[in-house]
Order: C-alpha cells, then sequence, then structure tokens
C-alpha cells in the first residue's frame, strides 16, 4: 500500500505519511527504474526525506546490486554533508501485524513449511530448493516456509467449560480454515472461498486447573477444497487461559496435512503434490 496501482485504493493512502513519502522518491527515480505505470517491487535507496540515491525495479544479479550500493553511499556521502545530516539510532518499535488483524483481541501467528515423506526427504528445511531454476527473483522459493495471520475479537470462544468435550464455535474455526490453513508456503495462496471449506471442526476440554491457570486442549481437523486445490488436515493443541486477566497466556495449534494443487502466486507448478505440509499457530504478543 506504499503506492497501490487502482484509483481506489490510491484514494484511500493519498494523504498517508508512508505513501507521501514514497510517492516523492518515485518522483526523483529514472523512469525504468520507477515501472510507472505499474508496480513498485524493487530495491530502493533513500535518504531520511526521501532524496534518491539508487533504484533498481525488480531485481538484479548480486554484482549489479552491489555497484548500486556503492553508488548510493558516495551519494549519501555528499547529501549528509550537504544537509548536515547526523547519524542516530535506529528506533526501536514493536512488530509489526497486517493491518486485518490489528486491534484483535486475540491474534494469532501462523508459521507455514512442508513436512518430509520419508527420512531421505530435504522437505521442511528451512533452507532448499523444489522444482524450477534458481534464476532472478524466483530465489526465494529456496525458503520453505511462510507466515500468516489470524485474529479474533472474542478469546473466549477458545475457552473450554469442562473436563468433557465441547466444540469450539464454528465461526472461529471457520475463520483458522479459511484464512491460514492455506498453501502459502512458497508464495502467496488463499483466502478460501467460503464454499472451499468443507469441514472444519475443533473440539476442546479443560485439561488442568492451577489458581491462575486452566489448560486447554483441542482436537479438529479440516478440509478445504476449491478446483484442483485442496488441504486436508488434523489439529491438535493446548493453550493456557488466565481467567483473572480474561487472556490466554499460551496457545498453540498445529496442523498437519496433505496439500494438492496450487494457486496463481504461490509457485507450485512443479510441486502439485500431494504433498504433506504443517502449519502451527502460536499466540503473537
Amino acid at each position: 500500500m506504499l503506492h497501490p496501482e487502482d484509483p481506489y485504493n490510491q484514494d484511500k493512502v493519498k494523504d498517508k505519511p508512508d505513501h507521501l513519502f514514497f510517492k516523492a522518491f518515485g518522483a526523483q527515480v529514472p523512469k525504468p527504474e520507477w515501472n510507472h505505470p505499474g508496480t513498485k517491487q524493487g530495491i530502493y535507496f533513500m535518504g531520511p526525506n526521501a532524496e534518491y540515491l539508487e533504484a533498481k525495479f525488480g531485481t538484479a544479479p548480486a554484482a549489479n546490486i552491489l555497484a548500486r550500493m556503492k553508488r548510493a553511499l558516495v551519494k549519501w556521502d555528499t547529501l549528509k554533508a550537504e544537509k548536515g545530516y547526523k547519524n542516530m539510532p535506529i528506533p526501536e518499535i514493536p512488530q509489526q501485524v497486517p493491518p486485518e488483524v490489528k486491534g484483535k483481541a486475540m491474534i494469532l501467528r501462523a508459521s507455514l513449511r512442508d513436512l518430509p515423506a520419508t527420512q531421505t526427504d530435504v522437505r521442511g528445511n528451512r533452507f532448499e530448493q523444489v522444482g524450477g531454476t534458481d534464476t532472478g527473483w524466483t530465489g526465494f522459493l529456496k525458503w520453505a516456509w511462510n507466515q500468516n495471520w489470524v485474529g479474533f475479537d472474542m478469546p473466549r470462544n477458545w475457552v473450554a467449560l469442562s473436563g468433557d468435550w465441547e466444540p469450539v464455535p464454528r465461526n472461529s474455526v471457520f475463520a483458522v480454515a479459511k484464512n491460514v490453513l492455506v498453501d502459502n508456503v512458497r508464495g502467496q495462496g488463499g483466502p478460501w472461498p467460503d464454499n472451499a471449506v468443507k469441514k472444519s471442526e475443533i473440539n476442546m476440554r479443560v485439561i488442568a486447573k492451577s489458581a491462575g491457570s486452566t489448560t486447554i486442549e483441542y482436537k479438529g481437523l479440516a478440509e478445504m477444497t476449491s478446483g484442483n486445490t485442496s488441504y486436508n488436515c488434523t489439529i491438535y493443541g493446548e493453550a493456557r487461559w488466565n481467567p483473572q486477566t480474561g487472556a490466554f497466556s499460551s496457545f498453540d495449534l498445529v496442523a498437519t496435512g496433505i496439500r494438492r494443487g496450487k494457486w496463481q502466486y504461490n509457485q507450485r507448478e512443479n510441486d502439485l503434490g500431494p504433498a504433506a505440509m504443517g502449519i502451527s499457530l502460536s499466540l503473537f504478543k
């Protein structure tokens, strides 16, 4: 959203400081490296007041980027002398979450990874290569993991009342299935269309209690299918609820199962499956 292409989102960000900053920088970038009109995916070198130092739309071989870094540093030395810029510590800010979950009472961060089918299978390693040719921008395919997010307004929907199994309310389980039980290990996938969620069930029960903590166990399953793309999984988890604060102190779910097919941007053209994939969801504090 720094520089959206469509008129609707352009109007939404037109007065935002980050957009104005990036737009001011772009006005100085040589046209071939700004790709306007079009996406702005690239490597950019900026001064603290949006001054242009270097830019490369898309990506390039390491030697090209290194040369640009060196040119940018030369320009920076000149710029900071001209404007009297002084080095300052980079401020620490809390980790940010996507806008669609910001402000939710409970946020879960999903971590996605391929899983090995055999002891010698390299799937599931943090860094590997499956299919295709490692050239240009597709180099990121070596990273066999990704992250996603889901948020809830009512954390108490996940609180069991007794040691007997009871269902987690369907709207909460459906939100998990639709939004984060998705194959975006190597790229962008989902969310599932509503009618693609064929089954999404999680049951819960209290398994331990102490003065300030209730431990809850979860078991369930989910089945999502849309065209040739699917993910069928079982789900297990545990969480600790603090009845005094009305919040979870920990919350962990793990989904493991088989995925098939591809999304438009999830880089599975050469890896259609069926293959194992795991998704863990943990409380984001």
